[in-house]
């Protein structure tokens, strides 16, 4: 496995089964067979509590946007495989931005422009 590529879990899940799973935000799902109806763990608007809801079909990705328990099913009478892969480490993605920030610091200071 090449290290900066996050590991993928996929799971099968029988026709009419519900699967839940606790995911982290930023989780990836995709659908890799079948379809897939994917609720979302509830979160707050206007003060009223929504759950995002989607269905999937093969090849399509959702991104989680809440920390919580995602709702899987699967559809259309046929078994489903999804993969998941859950979101960088936050060291990772910190590492990263302050590569980008290293990186337009020396661009400034090759046009001639200094930091105070």
């Amino acid at each position: 496995m090449h290290p900066s590529r996050p590991r993928s879990d996929t799971t099968c899940i029988d026709p009419g089964d519900r699967l839940q799973l606790h995911v982290p935000r930023g989780t990836l799902l995709f659908a890799v067979e079948g379809q897939v109806h994917m609720v979302e763990p509830p979160r707050w608007l206007a003060e009223q509590m929504v759950s995002v809801e989607q269905h999937l079909s093969p090849g399509q990705v959702h991104e989680v946007g809440q920390d919580g328990w995602v709702q899987l099913t699967a559809l259309a009478g046929a078994p489903a495989r999804i993969a998941r892969v859950p979101p960088p480490a936050v060291g990772t993605r910190l590492a990263a931005g302050l590569a980008k920030l290293r990186r337009a610091v020396a661009l400034l200071a090759r046009r001639g422009i200094r930091m105070a």
